[in-house]
């Protein structure tokens, strides 16, 4: 949670990034010919974009963890971790390496969100004293505080939690390798975004039309919908390959979204989306590795 008087570029800089997010999520998700493991993995991205655009200010945030307890939240994408850790595993049957990494990396990115939550669940209700009576102390209490007078020094518990050995200390030393993949993930997503438009490649599967460049496989993300669909008439018949050969190259794992040639506007722009959310979530999270790395502090401005 942030605030435009105390951070204002980190403000305006997190807003920009996850409405971004927000909206290539919304695309995404209304783009056809999507099978059931990707809507789910749209939804579920596009989950994660409105969440995070909700944490940048702290009115709207407070105002959600009113009516979606915090706890609730860090359980839906400790599932959603599970959800793409599952398809991760579906994948490693007969899928290339791109496939692997893809889910690998979705996998990560859930649990660096999971991470995240759960630390400000720990943290949060300690920096909010009051009294007991009142509905802010009720609340403090629903999420772990005693009872019986007001919360602890905000001041003195932060010390002491970001001392070495502190809960908030442990929280920054699992989050080093979530840090460092959001870190490396956003820099390679900008990196893709300005990838050169690849030469067509006229013997490529995909038709003359395919400019998927020197790293295009053709593989069976590459077949089209009218070969899959004359292969199937083919195999209902009794002729061409069998039955259980078409449904096994269809049903090959894909990614959360479409195929795009490199260099196209949509493939710079989906760069750009997953720049926006691994390098907003990177920078969103900052103030949580003080405890371990004080001058990340230097971060939120």
């Amino acid at each position: 949670m942030f605030s435009f008087e105390a951070m204002p570029v980190k403000f305006v800089g997190l807003l920009v990034l996850f409405v971004w997010c927000t909206v290539w999520c919304v695309y995404e998700l209304t783009r056809p010919r999507q099978d059931n493991f990707q809507r789910v993995s749209n939804s579920l991205h596009l989950v994660m974009a409105v969440v995070m655009l909700l944490m940048v200010s702290r009115p709207v945030w407070s105002a959600f963890v009113a009516v979606v307890p915090l706890p609730v939240v860090v359980a839906f994408f400790a599932a959603s971790t599970l959800w793409f850790a599952g398809l991760l595993v579906r994948a490693r049957r007969g899928s290339d390496r791109s496939i692997l990494a893809h889910f690998a990396g979705h996998t990560t990115m859930f649990a660096a969100m999971t991470w995240h939550l759960a630390a400000m669940a720990v943290k949060r209700p300690q920096m909010m004293p009051q009294p007991s009576g009142s509905p802010m102390g009720d609340m403090g209490h629903d999420m772990g505080q005693p009872m019986g007078g007001a919360v602890p020094d905000p001041a003195a518990w932060l010390a002491s939690a970001s001392a070495p050995g502190g809960i908030l200390w442990v929280f920054a030393l699992v989050g080093v390798p979530f840090m460092t993949y959001l870190l490396v993930a956003g820099i390679l997503d900008l990196r893709r975004a300005f990838r050169p438009l690849a030469a067509v490649n006229d013997s490529c599967a995909c038709g003359t039309g395919c400019t998927c460049g020197p790293d295009c496989a053709c593989g069976p993300a590459h077949v089209r919908l009218d070969e899959v669909t004359r292969e199937l008439a083919m195999a209902s018949v009794g002729s061409g390959p069998s039955s259980e050969a078409v449904t096994h190259a269809v049903a090959q794992p894909v990614g959360c979204h479409e195929e795009r040639p490199v260099g196209t506007p949509v493939y710079r722009m989906s760069a750009l989306a997953d720049f926006a959310m691994n390098f907003g979530m990177f920078w969103m999270s900052t103030g949580l590795m003080t405890a371990l790395l004080p001058f990340f502090s230097y971060l939120s401005f």
